[in-house]
């Protein structure tokens, strides 16, 4: 090897042409990731230098995650809230559908013709035609309850019009939850497929809804009915007024008949009333 050759320390140079004598690079802080294959397929040495950290970047990246928790904490927060007024809203707007009277019960009756007052009837018919009937129909897991009573008068044998009679007939029923009222089940049966002669209309000032029906059929003797049906929370009421009147019988008044209907239909709720 001549002097040419060597380097400038008289040492020869290692392969690949490094020159020991010249400084090489410091490696990376993490070391060398240096995978290596077969000669001559482009294998090298790869540098991987690790991220750097900063005290700034560790400091925003907890504040964001502060915001974000507080974002959450917020929004979930703002849902209870629209969530409790809407539970709010739901409970007045059954509290308002139900008015100030709560609910009904027939828990405490035990025969449910204590709770009627046929005594106007023998206004017209002054004759008991025996004891009233009444009917209980206890709630169960299937069906939630009623109750009906059944009052009848007739004139006397001897009398000017004996074949004159009245009667009352007070029925009510119960509802649970979002079960339809038996209200409807009247309704339809009374207004919605009327008779002929007959006529309806609304009933206010009683309940939640109510409706007033009568009819008048027959001609030598004329057999008329008047019903006043009312709906109030969990109970639907029915009062029937039933007369036969014959021919040159003094005139019944449709207002008289609406006037003792709804007073029974108040004292029918006010006996079922929840104390």
């Amino acid at each position: 090897m001549t002097d040419s050759e060597r380097g400038p320390d008289g040492r020869p140079p290692m392969s690949g042409g490094v020159d020991p004598a010249a400084r090489q690079p410091d490696p990376p802080t993490g070391g060398w990731n240096a995978p290596y294959g077969p000669p001559g397929q482009g294998y090298g040495p790869t540098l991987s230098y690790p991220t750097p950290s900063t005290g700034s970047g560790s400091t925003g990246l907890i504040i964001a995650g502060v915001l974000g928790l507080l974002v959450v904490l917020g929004l979930g927060v703002a849902i209870g809230i629209v969530v409790g007024r809407g539970d709010s809203n739901s409970a007045s707007a059954g509290a308002s559908a139900t008015g100030k009277t709560g609910t009904y019960s027939m828990n405490a009756v035990t025969n449910a013709c204590d709770l009627v007052d046929p005594t106007p009837l023998t206004n017209w018919s002054p004759t008991p035609s025996g004891a009233p009937e009444h009917r209980e129909r206890r709630a169960t897991a299937y069906e939630s309850g009623g109750l009906k009573c059944d009052a009848g008068y007739s004139s006397a044998s001897a009398g000017e019009f004996p074949m004159n009679k009245a009667g009352m007939s007070v029925e009510a029923e119960f509802t649970n939850g979002a079960a339809a009222p038996y209200y409807d089940h009247w309704q339809h049966a009374d207004v919605a497929t009327p008779e002929a002669e007959s006529a309806s209309g609304a009933v206010t000032g009683i309940g939640n809804q109510g409706y007033w029906y009568s009819e008048v059929r027959g001609n030598l003797v004329a057999n008329m009915a008047y019903v006043v049906c009312v709906q109030d929370g969990n109970v639907s009421v029915r009062v029937k007024i039933s007369l036969t009147r014959e021919q040159g019988s003094p005139a019944v008044r449709r207002d008289e008949l609406d006037s003792i209907a709804r007073s029974q239909v108040r004292r029918t709720l006010d006996g079922l009333r929840e104390k």
